[in-house]
């Protein structure tokens, strides 16, 4: 079976693939080193590994970040910052790791609050607790006690000595998105998000067609994912190419969906291209 191999075109998108990467990479590195600056919000595409190249930076740096992952409501998210403001030495800076947790910004009231909280410097939860504090266990109870203040709703958290790096699949709007808002209630959404928005250090990765192609390749082919670690890099070029070939018809476009077609090429070494035209691409 004759492998494809790269062609001059496809070596400048990879090329550009990896400035981009380098990009994001550079700008956790920027959010580690200069403390005082503003908190970075990372948006790219889903699976285009950001929780891996903040990991990565960090580990580089010998840096444990406190991490608060995966949906969570606005709620959610102010008992875990309890628990983890309680628990901290004032004196020690902590790296806060915001990942997947998009659901916290499709909500006006929590990007309000997140908005109000980055500039006076602490997140104020002013709702009644009584229900939902009643749910907790004792010691998340006992973390949110240590904020509230007496004869009044809600807490007040601190973020001194505290830096925010943000991953997320969510594009947080512009001055753009607010201008072709199409109903009050998405206008109102929007211009919360663009004061958010000018409050974090925003990197925007919105990365399209063959520079998106260009930044999976890149890292299939340059910093192989572990699930690919065995690969050749003859196997290596021809997922990538043939993903170029067929990027209209992939179901994915992500650095995953390499992972797949590799575990499909170990499982079928004679055949592999027969599944991956059936199963992996769109039927016209």
């Amino acid at each position: 079976m004759a492998i494809k191999l790269l062609s001059e075109k496809h070596k400048l998108y990879i090329k550009e693939g990896a400035l981009n990467r380098s990009m994001l990479r550079k700008a956790v590195e920027r959010a580690i080193d200069r403390k005082t600056q503003r908190d970075f919000y990372i948006f790219s595409p889903p699976g285009l590994g950001k929780t891996y190249t903040c990991n990565q930076v960090f580990s580089q740096k010998n840096i444990v970040p406190v991490e608060i992952k995966g949906n969570t409501s606005l709620f959610g998210f102010v008992c875990d910052l309890a628990s983890i403001m309680s628990r901290r030495d004032p004196k020690d800076h902590i790296f806060l790791f915001i990942d997947d947790c998009d659901n916290l910004l499709l909500n006006v009231d929590s990007v309000n609050t997140l908005k109000i909280g980055l500039d006076e410097n602490k997140l104020v939860y002013n709702k009644q607790l009584a229900a939902q504090y009643n749910q907790l266990e004792e010691w998340q109870q006992e973390d949110l006690d240590m904020f509230r203040k007496t004869g009044r709703n809600g807490v007040e958290i601190p973020l001194n000595n505290l830096t925010i790096i943000w991953c997320s699949n969510y594009r947080l709007k512009d001055q753009t998105s607010s201008a072709n808002a199409k109903s009050d209630n998405a206008y109102v959404k929007s211009i919360n998000e663009e004061a958010l928005r000018r409050r974090l250090n925003a990197r925007d990765y919105d990365v399209q067609g063959e520079t998106l192609w260009g930044w999976i390749a890149d890292c299939v082919l340059n910093e192989t994912p572990p699930n690919m670690k065995s690969a050749t890099k003859q196997q290596l070029q021809q997922i990538v190419v043939w993903m170029f070939d067929n990027w209209a018809r992939c179901k994915e476009h992500n650095i995953s969906y390499a992972e797949k077609l590799y575990e499909e090429m170990q499982l079928d070494p004679v055949d592999y291209l027969t599944a991956w035209e059936f199963d992996y691409l769109i039927n016209e």
